[in-house]
């Protein structure tokens, strides 16, 4: 075991004397210490501050022996200006001031290391890139502000028990030729911000058909600059979900109409979030801090060695993201990383929610941390991830996890429970069922989640009240709802497989906690049975709009079931304790679940009825008006009573709600 050397000035010395694999081992073993973290831990200013009359650039690399800022006379030269950069040693910083105006000026940083390793890499503070992401530029960030940006505000929200969420993909919303977008702005930021878009047969699309839905949130897959997609191809196959990260403070340029203008994106992305304000609808960014494509070009890797992740004891990077690294956000200046960048999201691009990609991996000191900081930004700004348990070196009470949700109150997690319960799972056998598609004995679980998880092992979900969990049966990854039931009931007619995927859509829509849905769930979106569908292409994943002409009888009903949600107050009860107090279990077996909903002035009887035939089932007392029946919602100017303390008919694969009215 080598000893660990705590000076940066002893490793400095050594590059004279010593060999290169020696003075790497050594590199590696001081960074990862407590002490080097403490000692060199910078709360300073980093990246590029840009004005007409000078340019300041700082980096933060205490390891390096020299650094050198490199000003490229374009974008597509190779010819460029090499300038040595002034060492702060207290800080670990190299720093510069250009005098006079460098406006648009790409560049790049060349470091030297001790163990006679030299880097060139991007900035990775950048806010400003050019195509591709291939080196960093210096911009005048005013300029990215679109007309009337200063009056953008933030849609009327309050609490995160009131949130109800839609992710979609930029691209995928409107890349198809039947979402009536302009051509160039098909699959773009601009593409999105377009209003008055509508199929051939004149159905609402895009912006205005998403403002018409009654969610509150649209949450966006990733946004940030990315690798797998050539901003400079436009071509159907050249397709990429996005999480593999490159720039953390840029937009990506394969949604910009002009990705060879670094300001473009800065511009086009504010106007997609400004013209989806105006429609009422907050934003969520899907972040991805977990992990990087490739550590070995990234500029957090090339800047500082062996800081940024997390390594094993033999040198091997820890991969509990399972695409070959994953970052360690204890590390001090990748904590504070992490908190700027979230909040340049949200002061600068007005985002108004983050989920984080497997969150997990991060530790719950930094997420408070930056729950801490975006309060102070605006403490509507919902906050949420996966809180898998994933294989790291991070120990399971640090991990933000679904377990130890009671340590992060203010911060919810996706409820995988509730989704492998209610559709089956989609690892291992495919065909596994849950309740909607007939497995037998899934209710108490499908209404433990449903209630909001009070009724949970704290070994599964330790959360602190309903809006902790995000509930949900379909999500980007894994195989849409439609294709998960084709795979389990195949034989069956197709107006089957639609009663339980209504029936799905219902249980969420009027679960405890924080409905989630994933773009064309409500109108049976199929991706063809492709599982995961990442680099699929636009064939396979874009929204086709007429499969919504065709289905929008479903999208009536999901539309009556979130406007059913906001009215009543149970659905977004606060209070767990007080949640439970007003919900009374009626029938939890046999593929049905009955709960009676009372007190705060209202009283409810939501009945799911997961069998292949209409069930009778005992409701209390009183006078019951229908409010939904048989998957859609029922005309009150025509509708019979159901008289209580008897049984009342709930037709097969679907959702009852009475409500009573004396």
């Amino acid at each position: 075991m080598v000893e660990n050397i705590l000076t940066i000035q002893e490793i400095f010395d050594l590059s004279e004397t010593t060999d290169p694999e020696l003075i790497s081992l050594r590199m590696r073993e001081t960074m990862k210490s407590e002490d080097f973290d403490k000692a060199y831990y910078y709360s300073g200013f980093l990246g590029c501050a840009y004005s007409k009359a000078s340019t300041l650039l700082r980096l933060w690399t205490p390891i390096a022996i020299g650094v050198e800022l490199l000003l490229y006379v374009s974008d597509t030269s190779d010819e460029y200006e090499a300038i040595q950069m002034t060492k702060e040693p207290d800080t670990g910083t190299y720093s510069i001031l250009l005098e006079g105006d460098y406006k648009n000026t790409p560049y790049m940083y060349r470091i030297s290391f001790p163990n006679s390793t030299v880097e060139i890499t991007q900035d990775p503070y950048s806010k400003a890139v050019t195509v591709n992401g291939a080196r960093s530029v210096i911009v005048d960030l005013q300029e990215g502000y679109p007309e009337n940006w200063e009056n953008d505000k933030r849609p009327p929200f309050v609490h995160a028990s009131d949130a109800i969420i839609y992710e979609a993909s930029v691209r995928d919303l409107t890349a198809n030729i039947n979402s009536g977008v302009v051509k160039e702005k098909r699959g773009k930021f601009a593409g999105l911000s377009q209003t008055g878009t509508k199929t051939a047969n004149n159905f609402p699309t895009g912006l205005d058909y998403i403002a018409d839905l009654g969610i509150t949130h649209l949450q966006l897959m990733p946004m940030a600059d990315f690798v797998t997609v050539d901003e400079l191809l436009d071509r159907p196959d050249n397709y990429n979900w996005g999480y593999d990260p490159m720039h953390y403070n840029v937009p990506e340029g394969s949604y910009s109409m002009s990705p060879r203008d670094p300001i473009a994106r800065l511009k086009e992305m504010r106007e997609m979030i400004q013209a989806l304000h105006k429609k009422g609808i907050r934003v969520v960014m899907d972040v991805v801090y977990n992990h990087v494509y490739e550590h070995e070009r990234h500029p957090l890797g090339l800047t500082v060695p062996y800081y940024y992740f997390r390594y094993n004891k033999n040198g091997d990077l820890s991969n509990g993201s399972g695409v070959g690294n994953e970052t360690d956000s204890t590390r001090l200046m990748f904590r504070r990383y992490m908190i700027e960048s979230i909040v340049y999201w949200a002061e600068e691009f007005h985002i108004d929610g983050f989920r984080f990609d497997l969150m997990g991996l991060h530790d719950i000191e930094t997420l408070n941390l930056i729950r801490e900081a975006l309060d102070k930004v605006d403490p509507s700004i919902l906050m949420y991830g996966e809180g898998w348990d994933l294989e790291t070196l991070l120990s399971s009470d640090k991990k933000a996890i679904l377990r130890n949700a009671y340590k992060t109150p203010r911060i919810s997690y996706f409820n995988d429970q509730l989704r492998d319960q209610m559709r089956g799972s989609d690892y291992g056998d495919a065909t596994d069922p849950g309740f909607i598609s007939g497995k037998f004995m899934t209710e108490q679980a499908v209404l433990a989640s449903y209630l909001g998880g009070g009724n949970l092992s704290k070994r599964d979900a330790n959360v602190t009240q309903p809006q902790q969990l995000i509930q949900y049966i379909e999500v980007h990854d894994n195989y849409t709802l439609r294709d998960k039931i084709a795979l389990s009931h195949g034989e069956e007619p197709v107006s089957l497989r639609k009663r339980r995927q209504l029936l799905g859509n219902s249980i969420i829509a009027l679960s405890a906690g924080i409905p989630f849905f994933h773009s064309g769930q409500e109108f049976f979106r199929t991706k063809h049975g492709v599982r995961d569908s990442y680099n699929a292409g636009d064939k396979i994943n874009n929204i086709d709009w007429d499969l919504m002409a065709a289905n929008f009888e479903a999208v009536t009903y999901f539309k009556g079931l979130l406007a059913l949600r906001k009215k009543y107050p149970f659905f977004t009860e606060r209070n767990q304790d007080l949640f439970f107090k007003n919900a009374t279990i009626i029938k939890s077996d046999y593929q049905i679940i009955g709960v009676h909903y009372h007190g705060l002035g209202h009283e409810l009887v939501i009945i799911f009825n997961g069998q292949l035939n209409d069930v009778s089932v005992w409701i209390p007392e009183g006078s019951w008006r229908p409010i939904a029946r048989d998957n859609q919602m029922v005309d009150e100017d025509f509708v019979e009573l159901e008289k209580g303390n008897a049984n009342v008919t709930v037709p097969i694969l679907s959702t009852l709600i009475l409500e009573r009215v004396a």
